[in-house]
C-alpha cells in the first residue's frame, strides 16, 4: 500500500455550545461529507478522523490479525470508541460528549493533518504531547508546530 500524504498542515477552530466544530474546506475535500471519528487507540488524549476508504484499510489490518481474545477485545474497544461524523450544511460536525471529555476539549481545537488521517487535539494536550518529544525534536533538528 502506498500512503499518500493527503492531509497536512494545522488548523485551529472553536467549538460552539452544541459541540460543533467547523472542518476546514481542504480537509473536507479529503475526508468527504461523512467520515469516521475515533478516540486515538494509542491512548493519547486526541481524536482521529479517517475517510471511510482509509478506515476500511485500518479495519482490514485488524481483521487480518491472528484470531485471539486480545484481538477481539481490541476490535471491540475500537468499535465502542468510533462514530460516523456527518458534515452539516455549514461545514461542521458534532462531537459526542464522551469524545469531548476524553480529548479534553473546551473551546478551541487544534487539527493536525497527519498523512491519511486528521488528529484533533485540545491545545493544552497538544502542547503536552509536543513537550514529551522536545528532546527528540531538538536533537533531530526537526521543527514542529511551535
Amino acid at each position: 500500500m502506498i500512503v499518500v500524504a493527503r492531509l497536512m498542515g494545522t488548523y485551529t477552530h472553536n467549538l460552539d455550545q452544541q459541540n460543533r466544530l467547523a472542518i476546514p474546506t481542504k480537509v473536507r475535500a479529503e475526508l468527504g461529507d461523512s467520515f469516521v471519528l475515533t478516540v486515538s487507540p494509542s491512548g493519547e488524549d486526541c481524536l482521529l478522523a479517517y475517510s471511510f476508504e482509509d478506515w476500511d484499510d485500518v479495519m482490514q489490518k485488524l481483521i487480518d490479525e491472528e484470531p485471539s481474545e486480545f484481538t477481539m477485545i481490541r476490535q471491540r474497544m475500537i468499535s465502542i470508541n468510533t462514530v460516523r461524523a456527518d458534515i452539516d450544511a455549514k461545514g461542521r460536525i458534532t462531537i459526542p460528549t464522551r469524545f469531548m471529555e476524553k480529548a479534553g476539549f473546551r473551546e478551541e481545537v487544534y487539527m493536525l493533518g497527519n498523512g491519511y488521517h486528521l488528529e484533533l487535539w485540545a491545545p493544552d494536550k497538544f502542547d503536552e504531547m509536543l513537550s514529551r518529544y522536545k528532546d527528540f525534536t531538538e536533537n533531530q533538528k526537526t521543527y514542529f508546530y511551535k
